[in-house]
């Protein structure tokens, strides 16, 4: 599970707005003062993300979470947008050059990447369709500030 955490934001019935940080490594290393990658780093500035997720449990607001996403979801995702659309473009330009071999290569490029922006397409229209909180991050409990935890043994209610 990976795990981050989060504040909440906003709370309405079950539904809760959580911020989290967007946290780049850039800045941890001991050559960022000589990197050129820092610099642009450092120049764009990471927003906090808003999520809206359901939460099990009675949350108020400025109450830190901790959230998670299973392994096996950030793989499939990643399979999902990445993997599978670079697969497409391999194999619809190979089929295109046994099956016309005669046909010039910008037409087998142009193929190619028509191919790939249509399965961006529907990787999109599936994604949209299948989102019922599949690829969301799951609210694993409240942080509680007064104890120390370790990973996996989050409190459930924060003290007050």
């Amino acid at each position: 599970m990976i795990e981050e955490t989060g504040t909440v934001k906003k709370v309405k019935g079950n539904e809760v707005w959580i911020e989290t940080q967007i946290k780049t490594t850039c800045g941890t290393c001991h050559v960022s003062k000589n990197c050129g990658t820092s610099v642009v780093a450092k120049a764009f500035t990471a927003k906090p993300e808003l999520l809206k997720l359901i939460s099990l449990y009675d949350l108020k607001e400025g109450q830190t979470v901790k959230l998670g996403i299973p392994e096996e979801q950030l793989i499939g995702a990643s399979i999902l947008v990445y993997l599978l659309p670079i697969l497409v473009l391999i194999v619809s330009v190979s089929c295109l050059q046994f099956l016309l071999p005669e046909l010039d290569e910008g037409w087998q490029i142009l193929f190619g990447f028509t191919a790939t922006a249509i399965s961006f397409w529907q990787i999109s229209k599936f994604a949209k369709k299948q989102d019922k909180g599949q690829f969301s991050p799951v609210i694993l409990g409240a942080v509680n500030d007064a104890t120390v935890t370790m990973k996996n043994e989050i409190p459930l209610k924060k003290i007050i």
